[in-house]
């Protein structure tokens, strides 16, 4: 039975709600890593097997560049992560256990709650914007899977990739190079590559909201503790006053009585 008790003391102490937050963002952050690293790659060998024109040497350092940044993200969303989950769980034990001096710990804990909760709302809104801007490349297959099926040219300018003011000759795509730009294994697999990455920058969205809630509710916890600790310092204050004018009239008593 002691073993039991030490059991569902140890799980009462675990922030649940921060492990959740934690694997949707390692799941999301894997998932839209490891993904957009693939999909950006393959881009790269479907622009190279058509014959229109683009800048090679400028593509190259953005996507090199981007390949970086992606592992800048991921390893950054990785010690966050780990951080949110290791301030739940000492948010919970605070609030879960009998610790006498914690107006001490909830003064810290509330500053580091403050700093925690601007950090993720920033990460929250930068994986917005990551979302959205992961929703392009699947807007650009789905219009070019329709193109090939009519056997319409596709045209890159419309997409931004090419500026707008080159001739109508340069960044278009038809005949046997649409034919051949559509039929290769490497464009469907990419659609599919940023279709996932689209879904893991979802999930990582998810868990950035997620978290987000958790701090807002430690942080209102460690609010209420610090405001109890205060509440039972001052009562307790107070009982020891109330005690010494208490035992001092004892004591003019007897001394009355006495005389």
């Amino acid at each position: 039975m002691g073993c039991f008790d030490s059991c569902l003391r140890c799980l009462s102490l675990v922030p649940w709600a921060s492990l959740i937050a934690a694997v949707l963002c390692w799941a999301g952050t894997a998932l839209f890593c490891g993904t957009a690293h693939e999909a950006v790659s393959n881009s790269y060998i479907l622009l190279n097997s058509t014959d229109f024109y683009w800048n090679e040497t400028s593509t190259d350092t953005i996507i090199q560049n981007f390949k970086y940044s992606i592992y800048g993200i991921a390893a950054f969303m990785f010690v966050l992560s780990i951080l949110l989950f290791v301030d739940g769980i000492l948010s919970t034990r605070v609030v879960k256990s009998d610790y006498e001096e914690g107006c001490k710990t909830s003064c810290c804990g509330l500053c580091i709650g403050i700093f925690y909760t601007m950090l993720v709302y920033i990460c929250g809104v930068g994986w917005l914007l990551i979302t959205c801007f992961a929703a392009f490349p699947i807007h650009f297959f789905i219009v070019a899977n329709s193109q090939c099926k009519a056997n319409t040219c596709i045209d890159f300018r419309q997409t931004g990739i090419l500026p707008a003011h080159l001739p109508d000759d340069i960044g278009r795509i038809c005949g046997d190079d649409l034919t051949k730009f559509c039929s290769t294994p490497t464009f469907n697999l990419t659609y599919q590559l940023y279709i996932v990455a689209f879904a893991g920058a979802a999930i990582t969205l998810l868990s950035m909201k997620q978290f987000l809630m958790c701090l807002s509710a430690n942080f209102a916890y460690l609010k209420m503790t610090k405001k109890l600790a205060v509440y039972e310092d001052t009562k307790y204050r107070e009982e020891m006053e109330l005690n010494d004018i208490i035992n001092t009239a004892r004591s003019n008593e007897r001394l009355t009585y006495k005389y």
